[in-house]
């Protein structure tokens, strides 16, 4: 089961374009639930501690969403700013991953976030970027970690990254039993 982290924004919207079996849970009962994978929405800031421990402790897939991608960059120590997104960016994807499959070269997503990346360490690939969104999507190069800085659950083609990475957890759930 996809557990839905709810940090605050968007965790209705996001249990909504899954297919798959998931349910919505405050970051402090995420951690004992029987995952496949976590989806950590964007939000309050003050649930990243609980967020972090899930991450530490989770050992299966984790998609993190705006706020929910900020906790795994921090885990990291990757340097968060706040930042003004455009409602809608277009982003050019650099290089191959699970979350991109089946996409073209450059996509339109959606963003309401308000903080982002000044800089991340060595062990994260830049998926896609856009002029004003440099960190757009992160994949950590060891574990199956992935960062989205914008909103995929407001629409546009940022539902695919949503679709693909229900996709990716269960190759991952019958590769990694």
């Amino acid at each position: 089961m996809l557990i839905i982290v709810d940090n605050g924004s968007g965790a209705q919207e996001i249990s909504g374009f899954l297919r798959a079996k998931n349910a919505i849970m405050k970051p402090k009962d995420a951690l004992n639930a029987e995952a496949t994978g976590y989806i950590f929405s964007d939000g309050d800031p003050k649930n990243m501690e609980a967020n972090l421990d899930i991450l530490d402790k989770s050992g299966v897939p984790v998609l993190g969403i705006g706020a929910g991608g900020l906790f795994i960059g921090a885990a990291y120590d990757a340097e968060v700013k706040p930042m003004k997104f455009p409602k809608t960016d277009k982003l050019m994807i650099k290089k191959p991953c699970p979350l991109t499959l089946d996409m073209k070269k450059s996509i339109t997503v959606a963003a309401s976030c308000s903080y982002g990346f000044s800089s991340v360490p060595e062990n994260f690939n830049v998926v896609a970027s856009s002029p004003i969104n440099p960190y757009a999507i992160l994949q950590e190069t060891e574990n199956p970690f992935f960062i989205v800085c914008f909103n995929p659950e407001q629409g546009m083609e940022g539902r695919m990254i949503l679709d693909n990475f229900e996709k990716f957890v269960e190759v991952w759930k019958e590769y990694h039993k």
